[in-house]
């Protein structure tokens, strides 16, 4: 039971996101051929998603079912480096921004959540192991 509601988990997810975005365009007065865009993108990637999980491991892991622990384990390392990545974009974005007199507030947040989850993060799974 539980594995079938997690394989159904980001085709319910891309369709509530696919929606809200379709809406949001709406309301910001975009046509409804528009709306239907969004909706189509992002849902489509979540049907694709789930129609692919049992054929491509790639897909699988994208899904948040890696097949193995190998998978597991390249999920994790690309978790890792894309993490790293956008710490060293939000700390690249916030000085220029900084040194070019731009408002780096947003910068700043996202940073600051973005090093608070991490250090929670540390926090949280050292107490558990």
């Amino acid at each position: 039971m539980a594995t079938n509601m997690s394989k159904w988990m980001v085709p319910v997810i891309g369709m509530v996101l696919g929606l809200l975005i379709a809406a949001a365009e709406l309301g910001r007065g975009a046509s409804p051929a528009q709306a239907a865009v969004a909706f189509v993108i992002v849902a489509g990637y979540a049907i694709t998603l789930r129609v692919l999980q049992s054929r491509s491991d790639l897909a699988s892991v994208l899904s948040g079912l890696p097949r193995d622990e190998r998978w597991e384990s390249i999920n994790q390392r690309a978790l890792s480096l894309a993490a790293q990545l956008v710490a060293v974009v939000l700390v690249s974005a916030f000085l220029v921004t900084q040194f070019s007199g731009l408002d780096s507030t947003p910068y700043a947040w996202v940073g600051a959540v973005f090093a608070a989850a991490y250090l929670g993060g540390l926090v949280w799974y050292r107490s558990r192991s």
